[in-house]
């Protein structure tokens, strides 16, 4: 594959639960849909950065970022939406189809663009349709999944792909964002290997 069009797409729903408002909660500076913005942006890879919500001040906060906005209606922003669907949903909204499609969490604020141009590269390399990253331990961190475009569709669990390991915490608590500001800069996040 010649270097392919890559799209990266942000669920950020307002209505989170466990930890309010939590996309927009301040680590290092700034609000956490910041840094998964960002990691899109200094990717070698990505071209596009989608941010999809149905929420006015991440919406805003992510053109200020540089994101583009994919408006999310009601029925998929709710504590039973499943992510995958709002993936599709931005990726059926596109101007053009990309080859790949990237989904980031912005609640993982420690991966960067060397973790998703690592798990890219590792995609395009083992010719996979898809490559989802996991922690230390291997299991499925959801920070980041990287699919070829007509996998996003997919109604069936994927039998080719690959894993990528990042060393990174998703934030679900006011104590994740204490421990990240006193554990972690982000000049030093992302200490990650495929």
């Amino acid at each position: 594959m010649e270097k392919p069009v890559v799209y990266a797409v942000i669920p950020a729903r307002g209505g989170s639960k466990r930890l309010p408002r939590k996309n927009v909660q301040v680590l290092w500076g700034k609000p956490l849909i910041y840094w998964a913005v960002r990691a899109c942006q200094q990717s070698s890879y990505i071209s596009e950065c989608y941010v999809s919500t149905e929420d006015d001040e991440i919406a805003s906060l992510a053109g200020q970022f540089g994101a583009k906005l994919i408006r999310r209606p009601a029925q998929l922003a709710g504590d039973a939406a499943f992510k995958q669907d709002v993936i599709v949903h931005a990726a059926k909204s596109f101007a053009r189809k990309p080859d790949l499609v990237v989904s980031l969490q912005a609640n993982s604020p420690e991966v960067r663009a060397a973790d998703l141009d690592a798990a890219i590269a590792k995609l395009i390399e083992s010719d996979r349709s898809e490559i989802f990253s996991v922690d230390e331990s291997l299991l499925q961190n959801a920070a980041f999944r990287v699919m070829k475009y007509d996998y996003v569709f997919q109604k069936s669990l994927s039998t080719y792909c690959g894993v990528f390991v990042t060393r990174c915490m998703d934030v679900h608590t006011m104590e994740d964002i204490e421990f990240l500001e006193q554990n972690s800069h982000p000049s030093e996040i992302g200490n990650s290997h495929a």
